[in-house]
């Protein structure tokens, strides 16, 4: 079995957002996007998906942002899946609508698979956001920021800083043209 990049992008988007929580900036999709190597339109696309389910909270324009809306000790990884994943079916025979396999009925495959996804999103419901995290900083001039990351992550998970204007350039002057003589 394997998760679906939206999932994926879905819980990374989640736990970003957990991660930053004390910032007093919060962090912004694009900011998100980079940090990841994400496209950005795809990456709004799952944001809105995650504000539509109440898990995120966002603000436009200055000062905007994700904020987590969930409480991270209670939002689990089995919820997420469930509500992220299209499709949980492992084999055929779990769509009951397309299922076409001549062993219907005979075969112990489908029973075997079924436990094992029970047991699989039963092991996930029992991990939580903030279990995923290190604990955060306690103090105010590190809140929000994971002490134990090396620096290069550190520096993903704070506000980038606004880019320097680039420093104006000289006008350029049309160089001189040579007058020629007709005749």
């Amino acid at each position: 079995m394997r998760l679906t990049q939206w999932t994926d992008y879905s819980l990374r988007v989640l736990m970003y957002c957990a991660a930053c929580e004390g910032r007093a900036q919060p962090p912004t999709v694009s900011e998100i996007a980079e940090a990841h190597g994400i496209s950005r339109s795809h990456l709004t696309k799952i944001v809105m998906i995650l504000a539509g389910h109440g898990w995120l909270a966002t603000t436009r324009g200055r000062g905007g942002g994700l904020r987590l809306m969930a409480d991270p000790r209670r939002l689990t990884l089995g919820q997420v899946i469930r509500e992220t994943e299209p499709d949980l079916n492992l084999v055929e025979c779990f769509d009951v609508q397309h299922n076409t396999c001549r062993l219907n009925g005979y075969c112990r495959l489908k029973g075997a698979l079924g436990q094992a996804m029970q047991a699989f999103l039963v092991a996930l419901d029992g991990v939580t956001l903030s279990d995923l995290l290190a604990p955060t900083a306690r103090s105010a001039a590190v809140a929000g920021q994971l002490p134990h990351l090396i620096p290069i992550q550190m520096a993903a998970l704070q506000r980038p800083a606004a880019k320097a204007a680039p420093a104006p350039k000289k006008p350029v002057r049309p160089a001189p043209t040579r007058k020629t003589a007709k005749g």
